[in-house]
Order: structure tokens, then C-alpha cells, then sequence
């Protein structure tokens, strides 16, 4: 008997979800305000297919970037960082189901981090996510997904995933924020709209998951790394 493909199965319910409170925060994307970005440009029109690099994290990261901009469903605008929002799948999602998802929901985020804690990263840092149904949330905020281990009611995270999510966000604070993380600028998707996103779960293990992210930005921070938003990414090969 072939065994189900459970992603499958999520990826339709995921798309099928009324309640999940993300996209782009308003029905008239000409009504953003311009960024207050400065210093960041970055041009990868004509370089051809998978040009457009991904974060040069210490991780492999797969490159989904331009997949995601075919679909339409982010705003090529930058913005100044200045937290991460973290958010569940609303499903055992690999980061091939998360794309699937967002090729028919109007919905995006910056990176996914899936079961096994492996990071993709759909687009770039410091664009406008259609990520957390807020406009002020989707300028300001680098949103990071991770696959649930269970679905409802819980919402559970992997400790792969969630551990795994922690530390890119210690590096994004390090690397591109430039603050430590604190509970004034590391979320859940629910501080942005209501919903229950990133779930019961991550609710109740969010302390576990700040500490993890001050470690990893410790660490970073230690490491004298000199990467800043507005310098080109060195390309990682994409895996799936």
C-alpha cells in the first residue's frame, strides 16, 4: 500500500485555511507609503533563472526567491528592519509545500524553516513580506515560517524547527537589525493581527525560544562578522 504524502494533503488544507491572517495588510498596494530604506539596491533583472541570491547565513539555505516573486505575491520595496515575526505552517509543510501554498494564496515570508530544520529563503530581508496582514508589521518585520510536527489544536513546532528558527533570528538581528533580540522586537504572527499563529504551542515554550535567539546573536555578534543589509549576498547553492 503506498504511503500518503502527508505535505500533499497540508499543502491543500493550508491553501483551503480562511483564518490565517497573513498577506499583504491592504487591498491597495499603491497605498504604501515609501520606504524608508536607505543604501540598499540590489538589481538582478536579466542575470537569468536563480539569480537572485540568497543570505550568505553559515547554513545552507535553499534559494526560493524568485519563485515566489513569479507568483506576485510580494512587494519589491525595502524597508528598515527592525524585528522578526515567527509563524507556523498550518501544516506539515516541506519548504517545495510552503511555495505551492503561496502560488495560490496571496500570502509570503521572508524564510521557512521545515521539519528537520533546514532554512529556504523565499524573499529578500529587507522587502515587504506579504507575511503578517498588517501593513506597519510587513515594513518592519522579517517573518520566518517553521513546519508543524502536529496540527490542530496544538500547533506543535519541532524542536529542529523552532531551534533551528531561533538561531536564523539571532543571525538576523546580528547581521541585518543590528539590536539584540528582546520581547519588544521578537514576535509571534499573533502581535501583528488575531490569530492564533505561531500557535498554543510556541505560545507556551516563547521564553525557550528568546533565549535561543540571544544565544545565536551572541554568537554572531562574537564572530565579527561584516555583513550589512546594504552589501550583495555571496550565493548558496539551492537544495531541496
Amino acid at each position: 500500500m503506498p504511503e500518503k504524502n502527508v505535505d500533499d494533503e497540508d499543502v491543500k488544507a493550508a491553501i483551503e485555511r480562511p483564518d490565517t491572517g497573513d498577506g499583504p495588510g491592504t487591498d491597495n498596494l499603491d497605498d504604501l507609503p515609501e520606504s524608508d530604506f536607505v543604501g540598499f539596491a540590489e538589481d538582478d533583472a536579466g542575470a537569468g533563472p536563480q539569480a537572485t541570491a540568497t543570505i550568505p547565513y553559515d547554513c545552507p539555505v535553499a534559494n526560493f526567491i524568485d519563485e515566489l516573486s513569479a507568483t506576485g505575491h510580494v512587494t519589491h520595496t525595502s524597508y528598515r528592519k527592525t524585528s522578526v515575526t515567527l509563524h507556523h505552517n498550518a501544516g506539515r509543510l516541506s519548504h517545495q509545500g510552503v511555495l505551492d501554498v503561496w502560488k495560490v494564496r496571496p500570502a509570503s515570508a521572508h524564510f521557512d524553516v521545515d521539519a528537520a530544520g533546514a532554512v529556504a529563503q523565499y524573499v529578500k530581508v529587507n522587502e515587504y513580506a506579504w507575511a503578517v496582514g498588517n501593513t506597519v508589521g510587513n515594513q518592519s518585520s522579517i517573518s520566518i515560517e517553521m513546519a508543524n510536527a502536529t496540527l490542530a489544536p496544538n500547533w506543535t513546532v519541532g524542536e529542529a524547527a523552532w531551534r533551528n528558527a531561533a538561531r536564523l533570528a539571532g543571525w538576523l538581528f546580528a547581521e541585518v537589525i543590528g539590536e539584540r533580540p528582546s520581547r519588544s522586537n521578537l514576535f509571534y504572527h499573533h502581535h501583528w493581527r488575531s490569530t492564533v499563529c505561531a500557535g498554543p504551542h510556541m505560545d507556551q515554550i516563547y521564553d525557550e525560544v528568546l533565549a535561543a535567539a540571544q544565544v545565536a546573536y551572541d554568537h554572531f555578534k562574537d564572530a565579527h562578522s561584516t555583513l550589512r543589509p546594504d552589501t550583495e549576498p555571496v550565493p548558496v547553492e539551492r537544495q531541496r
